[in-house]
């Protein structure tokens, strides 16, 4: 593992590298794209085989944001996996901005009437991955290290909090539209060096100058993103990286 030289920033994606919450995406989209109309009953699970799950997750490497769930059930429904990045990126083109927005909107809707109505249920379609958990809270005071992701900061905290995780909410950054690495270029004044790590390889730069990018390789990465990645790293060494990352001595 390569590592930049005192690296000042350390930002860590949330689902793929913090949470395993893959569970959670595909029933919240799935009633979003269903449009289940969700009450105090328990909703209901996908009527759907062991077939359509694995086309579903086979989309879950290619999606960077919420609403690529919803088109990731249409593939599946379809009986189709995406071969490549491409090929789901152009699903994405066609349905076009709006569109896309109004997926989000839908998803959005859905976990908001879940954790108002279910909220254990939902939490608990949210495991963090192995480790996470401890490290995370050693870490909490740390102003250093930031959460930086495509899910909602409060969704991220609720789930956090369910695992006994106590996180400063302005720690946890919300790209909305934004690309990440222009939020850490913004968040460290691009004066000061940072490490990325995100299971999602086009959210990554191998050759920025002041962010190191590291692509996680226990969550729902690519196989063909693993083997053009320059710079990779295990759970047990994105663990020891976060646990041991240093607090910046401040002028006083």
């Amino acid at each position: 593992m390569q590592s930049l030289s005192q690296p000042t920033f350390l930002f860590l994606d949330f689902d793929g590298v913090i949470c395993h919450s893959l569970e959670e995406c595909y029933r919240s989209s799935w009633l979003a794209s269903s449009e289940v109309v969700i009450t105090e009953v328990l909703p209901p699970d996908p009527p759907f085989g062991k077939e359509y799950r694995s086309r579903f997750d086979a989309c879950r490497p290619f999606i960077r944001s919420g609403e690529d769930y919803l088109v990731a059930h249409e593939w599946a429904a379809r009986g189709l996996v995406p071969p490549d990045q491409a090929s789901f990126d152009q699903s994405l083109k066609e349905k076009g901005t709006e569109v896309l927005m109004g997926l989000k909107a839908r998803l959005y809707a859905v976990r908001d009437r879940l954790m108002a109505l279910h909220r254990e249920l939902w939490l608990s379609w949210n495991p963090l991955f192995e480790g996470f958990a401890s490290v995370l809270i050693e870490q909490a005071d740390n102003p250093e290290v930031f959460i930086l992701s495509t899910k909602k900061a409060e969704f991220i905290a609720e789930i956090l909090g369910h695992h006994q995780v106590i996180w400063p909410l302005e720690r946890i950054l919300y790209t909305g539209n934004r690309k990440k690495l222009d939020i850490i270029e913004e968040v460290s004044a691009s004066t000061l060096t940072s490490i990325l790590i995100d299971d999602q390889v086009e959210h990554l730069r191998f050759d920025d100058p002041n962010c190191q990018c590291f692509l996680a390789l226990w969550g729902y990465v690519a196989r063909e993103a693993v083997a053009k990645a320059p710079a990779t790293l295990t759970l047990a060494e994105a663990l020891d990286l976060t646990k041991n990352f240093p607090r910046r001595l401040r002028g006083g």
